[in-house]
């Protein structure tokens, strides 16, 4: 797949997981085309992957070119005026709507409109005529003045184009909750419009220009959407990833990041972010000077220094949302809700609860006020009913918080925290054959996080050996410096999932790409297994347009004879040499 818009997660791939949201939007999005998917709202805090799917899903899309024309835009978390905002909301629409339909994505970039003169510009030379008129419509409301009409067309207009061209728009607005925060009236941005999303109200019910939008701040997002947008979403919570799409995101991360983590801390690491893709992030990426997943200490270790440390990047998104609950409702009192829900987050404690055991000493009204707002703010959620709430269900959050105001409550001890992660830890590995057991289908990805880091960083420079690793290569093969090494999943727009273990692209026209299959198990790689591979591996070569290309496959345990005949016979190379799984760093011949 190309990737035609550029994706803030950089290199593409980053993106890992997320396989069950982009299978059920991709479905979404094909149902634009029968005028049956109603707009929707992807609801998660900061850094949990939204902008990753909408953006993934833009490219996906754009891609595939097969009657859905994408559309993204993101509001920024910064005050404007509302000319101003409609202006780029317009040119922005108007040039990824030329970039999809002449399939040149310099207008996504440096060939975008700097104005409206410039992209009545880019539509003359492209042959879009009828783009025209609104064009100069905008340009009169501009002059005039006129900011309220000028965000009128801005808004309608995905839904005017579709309706014209009968064609599907999909429209992605990204952080959309600050569209009531951020724009506002008068130019000197004194006068802010706390209801603009209600401009919306119908165009959102359109399905042949359907809204995909997102909010990282949950709270907010639900309340602008039940009160001025009602009926008109369907809302779409994002979860963690659940646990192979973590363990998959442990090992890519180790990988891009060269920090090398051991078999044993992949499911635990797993385990104590809960498959939160921001925690697995942030771990990775985490100024902690003595970082290391090798050990148990260095997990821990950087666990700790990001939830108790200023320069912690987890403590510091967290402290975003706190820092805006406790501005708007600075007191005692809102902290010690706060810190009762989290001692308590395994149920719901109603109204008349915190109450009582707080000793809160205030009216319903103002309790009832400062829940509201600490919902809003995302660290606490509501319950089942409107008198119900319960603690965010995070054991990283509940230490944060602890971290930042139990001090002035009632005292604290870092100390406790470090004991509450290591008993955490202890717990996990008490539960370790259990976890072993829901993981072990994931030893494979192990074993091919350990095979993917010979070839990227080893094998080329190193033939003799590798090449002695292995039976039944090419007589001219040699590894190559590989331009990529992944693990391979075709693109959702194919209707067939094909996975493949290994895809090692060769830089060079003359060397061989790798394609490999890796069993870490107790029983032999069989002839049926052997005949499916070739047959996936097949048609990756067809989707990929690999050139000269070695099958391989890697089983820990050996082979069946009857297996060998056929990899004999079929060309493909094999190996069970112990060597290749041993830990990250250099093979020598010994």
């Amino acid at each position: 797949m190309k990737i035609w818009f550029k994706e803030r997660i950089g290199k593409p791939e980053l993106f890992t997981g997320r396989k069950k949201e982009l299978s059920y939007f991709l479905n979404w999005t094909e149902r634009i085309k029968r005028e049956i998917s109603m707009s929707t709202a992807i609801l998660s805090r900061r850094k949990t992957g939204k902008t990753a799917i909408l953006q993934r899903l833009y490219n996906i899309t754009f891609d595939k070119d097969a009657g859905v024309i994408p559309f993204y835009f993101e509001i920024m978390e910064a005050d404007q005026w509302l000319g101003s905002f409609a202006e780029d909301f317009f040119l922005s629409f108007i040039c990824q709507y030329v970039a999809f339909k002449t399939r040149n994505n310099t207008y996504l970039s440096f060939g975008r409109a700097r104005d409206l003169t410039d992209a009545l510009e880019i539509c003359k030379k492209e042959g879009f005529d009828f783009l025209a008129n609104p064009i100069r419509g905008m340009q009169l409301r501009q002059r005039e003045g006129k900011a309220d009409v000028m965000w009128n067309i801005a808004r309608e207009m995905p839904k005017e184009v579709a309706t014209y061209t009968d064609e599907y728009i999909l429209q992605m607005i990204d952080e959309f909750q600050f569209i009531n925060r951020h724009i506002h009236r008068d130019r000197g941005c004194k006068d802010r419009i706390a209801n603009l999303a209600g401009s919306y109200l119908h165009t959102a019910e359109y399905k042949n220009a359907p809204m995909l939008v997102s909010g990282s701040w949950v709270g907010w997002l639900e309340g602008d959407l039940r009160r001025m947008l009602p009926g008109r979403f369907q809302l779409h919570y994002l979860e963690s990833l659940p646990g192979d799409e973590a363990v998959e995101m442990i090992l890519r991360y180790s990988h891009l990041e060269s920090i090398p983590v051991a078999e044993e801390i992949v499911p635990l690491m797993a385990g104590l972010t809960e498959g939160n893709p921001f925690y697995i992030t942030s771990l990775f990426r985490s100024k902690y000077p003595e970082k290391n997943f090798t050990s148990e200490e260095g997990l821990l270790g950087t666990l700790e220094f990001e939830t108790l440390r200023d320069e912690g990047t987890i403590r510091g998104i967290w402290k975003e949302y706190m820092g805006y609950a406790m501005d708007k409702s600075n007191s005692r009192n809102a902290k010690n809700i706060v810190l009762y829900l989290c001692k308590h987050r395994e149920r719901e404690v109603t109204r008349e609860e915190l109450r009582k055991k707080l000793n809160l000493g205030i009216s319903d009204s103002e309790l009832e006020k400062k829940l509201r707002i600490t919902v809003r703010a995302d660290i606490i959620e509501q319950g089942s009913t409107n008198f119900d709430y319960r603690g965010v269900r995070d054991n990283i959050f509940d230490k944060v918080f602890r971290g930042v105001y139990q001090k002035e409550i009632n005292g604290f001890d870092p100390r406790e925290i470090t004991n509450e992660y290591k008993a955490l830890y202890e717990s996990l590995k008490r539960e370790n054959r259990k976890l072993m057991g829901e993981y072990s289908q994931y030893r494979g990805k192990f074993a091919e996080y350990l095979i993917i880091d010979k070839l990227r960083k080893h094998a080329f420079t190193d033939n003799r050996v590798f090449l002695g690793m292995a039976d039944n290569l090419p007589d001219d093969f040699r590894f190559s410096e590989y331009e990529t090494v992944w693990s391979y999943s075709a693109s959702p727009i194919h209707k067939r999932d094909i996975q493949i273990d290994i895809l090692a692209v060769a830089a060079g026209r003359n060397d061989y790409s790798l394609i490999g299959e890796v069993k870490n198990r107790k029983s032999k790689f069989s002839v049926k297994e052997a005949r499916e591979f070739v047959k996936k591996a097949g048609e990756l070569i067809k989707l990929e347009n690999i050139g000269k290309s070695v099958l391989f496959v890697f089983s820990v345990n050996g082979f069946y004879k009857n297996t060998l005949e056929y990899l004999e016979k079929h060309g493909i190379a094999r190996s069970s040499d112990p060597r290749w799984l041993k830990a990250p760093k250099k093979i020598t011949g010994d």
